[in-house]
């Protein structure tokens, strides 16, 4: 019998024990750490419009105020005006025509991230008549009049400007499409840095071209402008003279301009 409350004894201790440590463990203090993270973004601005408008030949040309200038008339609408008209669909360059107009590039937008621009500039022909002697005299209507023509001939002459925030800057001043070729392609830059302005850094490129009568003075020119529009003619040299065409003359007139903006890697 007393073994047995012995026992009860004991065993009440112990669930007292139990109790009392349970709640003083609840009542103390802990180690405890924490942390949290919270963010948000949006999409960077790019916005960037490369505009390419305008075109450099036509088919026909008109007279106004004394030049002739790309006409997109016929015939039978104003040919009071009309000066040159082409006999196909091919459209064509002329002595005395000329673009004041021409192509445009307009580049545009502040983009929040760092951009490559790229000009590639191909498929570039333009009419020459190379250097050579002996060449057939097509303005005197003799069959043995010759002429030598001294240098290197390019009649066309085109003039690129660029207008961006240091104001307006003339890149090719009547000069060869070659000229226009490597001054296109000189603007590529390979770094423009994030939130700068690319109307003010790059801006507007317009390339316009002349034909001129009166290049060097009345007639300067009549032999080698009248050789090429024969040639384009067909017409028979005489006297004999072997000319290759894209080696000692071209009668075409051609350029490809792109342009875009990048974003850098």
């Amino acid at each position: 019998m007393k073994k047995n409350k012995s026992m009860r004894l004991a065993g009440g201790l112990m669930i007292a024990t139990m109790l009392s440590t349970s709640i003083v463990s609840g009542t103390y203090a802990k180690y405890v750490t924490s942390d949290n993270a919270d963010d948000s973004a949006r999409v960077a601005k790019f916005g960037v419009t490369v505009t390419a408008s305008g075109s450099l030949f036509d088919k026909t040309y008109m007279s106004v105020g004394g030049g002739n200038t790309p006409g997109g008339i016929t015939a039978d609408t104003d040919n009071t005006t009309l000066t040159v008209e082409s006999s196909n669909d091919n459209k064509l360059v002329a002595p005395g025509t000329k673009n004041t107009e021409g192509i445009t590039f307009a580049i545009a937008g502040t983009p929040e991230v760092d951009v490559k621009l790229d000009v590639v500039v191909d498929e570039v022909k333009e009419v020459f008549l190379n250097a050579k002697t002996d060449l057939p005299d097509m303005t005197t209507g003799k069959v043995d009049d010759k002429f030598d023509n001294t240098d290197d001939y390019y009649p066309v002459k085109f003039t690129l400007t660029q207008v961006n925030g240091d104001g307006t800057s003339t890149l090719v001043d009547g000069g060869k499409l070659s000229e226009v070729e490597t001054k296109l392609e000189g603007l590529t830059n390979n770094s423009i840095d994030a939130n700068l302005d690319l109307a003010s850094e790059i801006g507007t490129l317009n390339l316009t071209w002349e034909w001129d009568f009166d290049a060097k003075g009345a007639g300067t020119y009549d032999k080698q402008d009248t050789l090429l529009g024969d040639l384009a003619a067909g017409t028979t040299l005489v006297p004999a003279t072997t000319l290759i065409e894209d080696t000692d003359y071209c009668l075409n007139e051609a350029i490809k301009i792109s342009i875009s903006v990048t974003q850098l890697d």
